[in-house]
């Protein structure tokens, strides 16, 4: 493989390459292969009615079927780096929350009341738990990325974009289609489809998915025994594996044609999932020569330490490159359940307007035990007494329902959208009933029996509360495109958004452990603080789109969006605002073989939310809470992305695309809070608030050839895909200390730095053999195929620096079969 050094070169030149590349294609004769010459026309609904991609002023990529298939694009994380300037990873711990990053905006909402600023729509639906939704999606047709501010349209949360999933239609035809996958890891997938021949107005189609895969790490705590009787789970064992699924997906989608110009659609999506936390490592540890950790020696690894009778050979190794085995012990199998009813009528009101109608309802359960720093395996010395530094216990649930009218009128001399929502969510994140949220440097008590083999007692939390949020919104938005000319539009958009949340936010109590080191456990104690907010708001876009030739856009806009305040740990905190310019370039050129859009941007950040702890926002009411959010800084992002198709020969179809990101802080607007943690370092020569991940390049090439029909009709396919990232710093906390005079420790500084990296997708398929009644796929594919073992998520813990990293490098077998 290249050097990732010159990864940035080797984009630019593709890219520059490719009205070049399409010229000297020119004299190449096209065979009677059946296979396209020219590039498909893409339809998107990022403006919420059908166009075509090329007459859209938006920052979009639709991933195709071919990218969704050659990706293995089964669920939201597998979006990563496969279009410019997204990022998204994986959350630390087994809470299955993604963590974006877009257009320098880094979000997750995962705190309770919270948002995240990338929206994520199924089927025109505003989907927001963030917690579980790493779910495996059943049947996709196509997804949308939407880059930059959608506030307009898509409304709150959408500041750094929107994503929009859309499944599947019936066909009205019988047809069954069949998905068989083996491979590594003991891979097996199956997925079976049925389309019901039309019945009067009735068309119905059904999907059953299953899925399962083993962990890429071992438990090097595999077996230890957690007795949960307190919740009512009884005893849990921890798993041999880490990163273990088994998935379990439905889908049916029913059209109901009534009359001619009245169309009825339902849509249900079901996954439930069986998992084991993904393997929490160790980047980074503080040794004795350069820190203590509440008066106890942190090198857990020295015999001689405090905590010299753990075993070293069972503990986690510290490496920036996934290992092979850590040691999470107290996590254990979780379970996440998510379904969504979806009920949308459209009315074809004449000619030139229509109504449609989305009503929906979506919940989400999820149940985790999880280790979350990778510090397994610590006993206090002479007894069995493990010692957890920090192991959670999580349950979320989400409720969410929602009513959208919208209104589509096209006219010759303009085009309107215009719509009113009412949304409305109820979400419970907390600990799970009778037990502590979090347990941090604490031996467990209550064994009584040490014995080898006797499972540990978790501590009982007798006065266990829930807190809980119930989100309001209420929303009416309007955006006409008024023709001024054949070539020129104006575009004014306008919405009006009214938030209203309340709830409950447990007051955490503090129980001191008997052994030292003295340990925290967070409780409820019965008490709460009610949580009251209340914001209306206004969003806009203005903006020109210019077309000097059919087959060129060029647009200019001004948009506003924001994410949601609210209340948490006693502190209301205010609505994040972005204000951004966009100029974009949309062609295709050469009879529609090199399809090239140019956007660029600049986007002015204000109040950015941030999640940290109580006790670092300077406020006595917050000092015991686990999470509150603050206004970290204001920031400017500018940048650009560039996507390139080109057909070059008849069946060959190449790809470039290529994102850039520079994010800058605003020193003077920093929270003040930070005072030498959260990386804000106030003394000579410290680099401030830094910027953390926001890779400033990103970037996919790829290459599909489909052959001639030579085989039974079938035909060879070769796809190549490669996801680039550019360097970037993972976390702003560099100092272990905390002070206005800890020092950054330049060791933890290069754990915390994800160098440039590749990640290569790759298949190989003979697809459409013919059978009698029958056609068949046979397909190999890699992913992640050079074993890329970097670190995808870092999380600051003190003394400690914690590691999620890339998923092993997975492979097998496709089997395909449609009737």
């Amino acid at each position: 493989m290249k050097n990732p050094g010159h990864a940035i070169h080797e984009l630019c030149f593709a890219m520059l390459a490719a009205p070049a590349l399409a010229l000297a294609s020119t004299s190449v004769q096209a065979q009677s292969t059946g296979q396209s010459f020219v590039l498909e026309e893409i339809v998107v609904t990022a403006q919420k009615r059908e166009q075509n991609i090329q007459d859209v002023p938006v920052a979009v990529t639709a991933l195709s079927a071919d990218s969704i298939i050659g990706n293995r694009i089964h669920g939201i994380s597998d979006l990563n780096a496969v279009t410019p300037n997204l990022t998204i990873r994986p959350g630390a711990g087994g809470a299955r929350f993604p963590q974006y990053s877009m257009r320098g905006l880094y979000t997750y909402g995962s705190a309770l009341g919270t948002d995240k600023g990338v929206s994520l729509y199924i089927d025109d639906v505003y989907v927001q738990a963030a917690g579980g939704s790493l779910f495996e999606f059943a049947d996709v047709e196509q997804i949308e990325v939407l880059r930059g501010p959608q506030g307009t349209l898509f409304g709150r949360n959408s500041t750094g974009g929107a994503i929009s999933v859309r499944t599947r239609k019936p066909t009205g035809e019988f047809g069954i289609h069949q998905e068989l996958t083996t491979g590594n890891y003991n891979q097996f997938r199956s997925k079976t489809r049925i389309d019901f021949p039309r019945v009067g107005p009735l068309s119905l189609t059904a999907s059953y998915l299953r899925s399962e895969r083993d962990g890429d790490t071992r438990n090097l705590g595999a077996g230890t025994a957690w007795d949960h009787s307190v919740s009512g789970k009884g005893i849990l064992t921890s798993p041999k594996r880490l990163g273990d699924e088994s998935v379990d997906g439905v889908f049916v989608a029913a059209d109901l044609d009534f009359h001619e110009d009245l169309d009825l659609s339902y849509k249900f999506d079901l996954s439930d999932t069986d998992y084991t936390p993904n393997a929490s490592g160790i980047a980074y540890l503080v040794t004795p020569a350069t820190g203590i950790y509440g008066g106890v020696p942190t090198n857990f690894y020295n015999a001689n330490a405090f905590y010299g009778a753990s075993n070293p050979a069972l503990m986690t190794p510290i490496t920036t490159k996934r290992p092979k085995a850590v040691n999470n012990w107290y996590s254990t199998e979780g379970t996440n359940k998510v379904y969504g009813h979806n009920l949308t009528a459209t009315w074809r009101v004449n000619d030139w307007a229509t109504l449609k109608n989305v009503l929906a309802y979506r919940k989400m359960n999820l149940y985790t035990n999880y280790h979350f720093d990778g510090l397994g395996g610590l006993y206090i010395p002479g007894t069995s007494l493990p010692f957890l530094f920090t192991a959670t216990n999580a349950k979320e649930i989400n409720k969410q329902w929602s009513d959208e009218l919208q209104l589509n009128i096209t006219h010759d001399r303009f085009d309107l959208t215009a719509g009113v929502i009412h949304f409305q969510n109820d979400q419970e994140v907390s600990g799970i009933a009778g037990e502590y949220n979090m347990i941090a440097g604490a031996a467990i008590m209550g064994q009584g029996t040490p014995q080898v083999g006797t499972p540990f007692v978790v501590p009982a939390n007798t006065g266990y509360v829930p807190p809980t949020v119930k989100a309001k919104s209420d929303a009416f938005y309007i955006q006409p495109e008024i023709h001024l000319t054949d070539q020129v539009d104006f575009v004014v958009g306008y919405r009006i958004t009214r938030d209203n949340k309340k709830g409950k936010d447990v007051i955490p109590g503090v129980i001191q452990g008997t052994l030292p080191p003295n340990g925290i456990y967070e409780t409820s104690n019965g008490r709460f603080e009610p949580i009251r907010y209340k914001d209306t708001r206004d969003t806009y876009l203005v903006g020109f789109n210019y077309k000097p030739v059919d087959n060129i856009l060029t647009y200019v806009k001004y948009a506003t969006g924001f994410i949601s305040g609210g209340q948490l740990a006693t502190i209301e905190f205010a609505p994040e605002k972005a204000k951004s310019y966009e100029l974009g370039v949309k062609s295709e050129l050469f009879d529609r073989r090199l399809r090239s859009n140019l956007a660029l941007y600049h986007v002015d950040y204000s109040l950015i939310q941030q999640i940290t702890l109580g006790s670092q926002t300077g406020q006595a009411s917050a000092a015991n809470f686990g999470q509150a959010v603050v206004p970290s800084a204001d920031a400017t992002a500018y940048g650009f992305e560039w996507e390139n198709t080109l057909v070059a020969m008849d069946g060959l179809t190449l790809g470039a695309n290529v994102g850039f990101t520079h994010f800058k802080y605003d020193q003077d607007t920093v929270f003040r809070g930070f005072d030498g943690s959260g990386g804000f370092v106030y003394v000579s020569g410290a680099p401030g608030f830094q910027s953390f991940n926001r890779p400033k390049w990103t970037g996919n090439l790829f290459a599909q050839y489909d052959g001639p029909q030579n085989i039974a009709g079938g035909y060879l396919s070769l796809r190549v895909d490669g996801q680039f990232k550019g360097k970037y710093l993972m976390t702003s906390d560099l100092t272990p200390g905390a002070g206005p005079t800890a020092q950054e420790d330049p060791a933890l500084r290069k754990a915390a730095t994800s160098p440039d990296q590749w990640l290569v997708n790759a298949r190989l398929a003979l697809s459409d053999i013919e059978l009698r009644n029958a056609r068949l796929g046979v397909s190999l594919w890699g992913k992640n195929v050079f074993n890329n073992r970097h670190i995808a998520q870092y999380v600051p813990a003190g003394f400690i620096g914690l590691a999620i990293y890339e998923q092993a490098r997975t492979y097998g077998l496709d089997l395909t079969v449609d009737f």
